[in-house]
Order: structure tokens, then sequence, then C-alpha cells
């Protein structure tokens, strides 16, 4: 696949070829509005600018001014050129004369322009045309910007304590889960047929008096240190849900939550023994 360069390059000896172009006498602007006019950008209105491929009418642009910049830096140079040739002559000019004194009546000798000299004018010639538009390519692919390999960045203290952190806090949902599943299996009912459901916020105080029997608990809990039990018991849980060991319901919105253990098939034999 040809890069935008060769593209480019190819264009034009196409264009000479075709008789469009004159190749000793290139005409920096037409050309670039040719190239403008294929990618779509020569007309005014928004829907071409919207539908234009934004990088490559970039790229066209950056090339497009130093074209212009090259047309302008062969004129510059081109005045310099001619203006010291004038100075030369003119001091040749004088240097031959047999007096250095300037002729009487000057003014009736100096011969006055109408009008300014009109702009001087160098050809550019397909060869200068295609050898520019290959040292911007190379310049434009010296500056591109090397892609950096992304190397993984250090957890700052305070993210390593906030992974450590949500590690030992799932650690404590599964301890949590099975010591429910523990609890649910000490209330279970001696006769598997009948229903057990809890609604959340009973189960929570059950759950509570439970832990109090059984391990350290403080005499009286805080509403914030409730709330927070409250929230480590909903995720677990889900957790039991998610292993079938636990049902959740909520028949309407803002309703109570209902759990129901479905534990009584594994105990059922023992009951009946």
């Amino acid at each position: 696949m040809a890069t935008q360069p060769q593209a480019a390059i190819a264009t034009l000896i196409e264009l000479a070829q075709q008789g469009e172009i004159d190749p000793w006498d290139v005409q920096v602007i037409d050309v670039i509005d040719q190239f403008l006019s294929e990618l779509g950008l020569a007309g005014d209105t928004d829907q071409l600018l919207k539908e234009a491929d934004l990088p490559q009418s970039g790229q066209t642009f950056l090339w497009a001014s130093k074209l212009v910049l090259l047309k302008a830096d062969t004129l510059e140079s081109l005045t310099a050129i001619e203006a010291e040739v004038q100075e030369e002559d003119f001091y040749e000019d004088w240097a031959e004369t047999d007096t250095a004194r300037l002729p009487l009546k000057l003014e009736s000798r100096l011969r006055r322009r109408a009008s300014a000299p009109p702009p001087k004018r160098r050809r550019v010639t397909l060869q200068e045309f295609i050898e520019q538009i290959q040292q911007i390519a190379n310049e434009i692919e010296d500056h591109t910007p090397k892609k950096r390999l992304k190397t993984p960045r250090k957890l700052s203290n305070k993210a390593a304590i906030k992974q450590i952190t949500q590690l030992a806090h799932d650690e404590n949902l599964t301890e949590l889960a099975a010591q429910l599943e523990q609890f649910f299996q000490i209330q279970m009912p001696p006769d598997p047929e009948i229903p057990v459901v809890f609604e959340l916020d009973e189960l929570i105080r059950q759950w509570l008096a439970y832990k109090k029997e059984h391990e350290f608990f403080p005499q009286e809990i805080t509403a914030k240190q409730h709330r927070h039990e409250k929230v480590g018991i909903f995720w677990a849980l889900l957790l039991l849900s998610a292993q079938s060991k636990v049902e959740l319901r909520q028949d309407d919105f803002y309703a109570p939550v209902l759990v129901r253990p479905l534990y009584r098939m594994a105990i059922a034999p023992n009951t009946h023994c």
C-alpha cells in the first residue's frame, strides 16, 4: 500500500503526463487546490468538512504550508541575488566613468516609475516539487512521537491499603455467610414441613442476639454499627442466594425483604429418624 508521500508524488507525475501541470513551472497553489479537491475540502459547506478524513487533510495542509514556504524562500533568495547583481553593476559603471563627479541636473536624468515593479517570479520545477515533498515526509517521520510502553504503576500506600481492606472485606463476608449458614441450621424446626421465613429486620435482631450469646459482642450496639451489620448480612445473604442456600423475595416495592433458608431437604432425613 502506497504511503501518503508516494501517493502525492504519483499524482504529480500523473498530472504532468496528462498535461495539467508544466513540469518546468509548477503552480504550487493550483496543485494544492487539486489535492484538496480530491480530499473533499475544496467546497465551503460544513458537510464536506464533516465527511473529510481529518488526519489526511491535516497532513495535506501541513505539506501545503511547507510548499508555499519553499516558493516564498526561492522568491526571496532570487530577489536578494538580483539586488546584489544590480548593486555590483552600479559600482562597476561608476568606476568605469572618467570622473567621479555627479552629472549636472541629476533630477532630469532620473527616470521615475509610474508604479511598483512587478513581483519577481521564480519557476518551481516538478523535480524540486517532488524533492520538497520527500523532505517534508522525512521531517514529519523524524518528529513523529514514538508510543511509550505503558509500565504498570506502583500502587500508592492508600491504594494498597484499600485493596488489602477489600480482600479482608471479602473474606469477612465469606466468614459471615458461613456463620449465617450455621445459624439457619440451628434455627430450623424439627418438622421439615413447617415453612421458615424470616423478615430481614427480624433476622438481623435474631442474628445479633445469636452473636451476643456465642461470642464477644458489645452490650449496646450503636445505630452506625447496626447499619453496618445490616449491610454485611445482606451481602452475605446475596452470597448464600447465589449458592442456592437461601431464597430472597420482596413482593412489592418498599415491602419487607423475606429470607427463606433452603436447608430443610438436607436435614430432613435426620428429622425422621
